[in-house]
């Protein structure tokens, strides 16, 4: 009996250990809880300092519009559908070191109808498949031909020819055009942009080429009548 009581004493001094330590541990976090609530209302208040001073800033909608760089289609009328082929002018440009790329995709894509004007190099290197550079005058013609190709960037830059080009980039070189019989290439489906975009007057072109050849479609203006001699 003697030992049992000893036992039984020496548990009861452990539970109680155990439980002020455990009644310590709490009181003090909740003391620390309780002076940083406090703090933190003091700090809402504006009676003390925030540590912090880094500033809050919500970006403006001006500046999300700047990281749009893609401008919608037309989004109305006849203009919100594809334009035939053959009133479509364009060159394509060899953005790789792979001989014939440019020449060969001009044939296919004059193929199909598109009137091309020109086969060359650019003069960067491109890594994409195909990136369709064009001006406000072409921005349904650069719809319209960006849906021949599985992937392609369309670049709005300051070029005032409806002429569109077709730069061509590594992915390219293994790459041909949509099959005619795609659903993307159905001239009765409206031209849809690829990703977040704006009106085209709402973007910022980058600078379009030094020079471009002629344009085979563009209308020459009528020349005027010559006035009559008076009588």
């Amino acid at each position: 009996m003697g030992n049992s009581g000893r036992l039984v004493t020496e548990r009861e001094k452990i539970k109680r250990r155990r439980r002020d330590r455990q009644i310590l541990v709490f009181g003090v976090l909740s003391i620390i809880l309780i002076a940083t609530a406090g703090y933190a209302a003091l700090v809402y208040q504006g009676r003390v300092p925030s540590p912090v001073n880094v500033a809050f800033v919500t970006p403006s909608p001006d500046a999300l519009d700047l990281a749009i760089t893609l401008p919608c289609p037309p989004a109305s009328g006849e203009d919100a559908y594809p334009m035939p082929a053959n009133e479509i002018a364009f060159r394509t440009l060899n953005g790789t070191g792979e001989t014939g790329l440019a020449r060969g995709f001009l044939e296919d894509l004059k193929g199909r109808g598109f009137v091309g004007v020109q086969a060359t190099n650019w003069n960067q290197r491109y890594e994409g498949l195909a990136r369709i550079q064009f001006g406000k005058e072409g921005l349904r013609q650069a719809y319209t031909i960006a849906n021949q190709f599985p992937e392609a960037e369309l670049v709005y830059d300051t070029r005032d020819s409806a002429i569109v080009d077709v730069i061509l980039g590594d992915k390219a070189v293994n790459a041909e055009l949509r099959p005619l019989y795609a659903p993307e290439l159905n001239p009765e489906l409206e031209l849809t942009a690829p990703g977040q975009c704006l009106p085209i007057d709402l973007i910022a072109p980058v600078p379009g080429p030094a020079r471009l050849p002629d344009n085979p479609l563009a209308v020459e203006p009528s020349p005027s009548p010559s006035p009559e001699p008076e009588g």
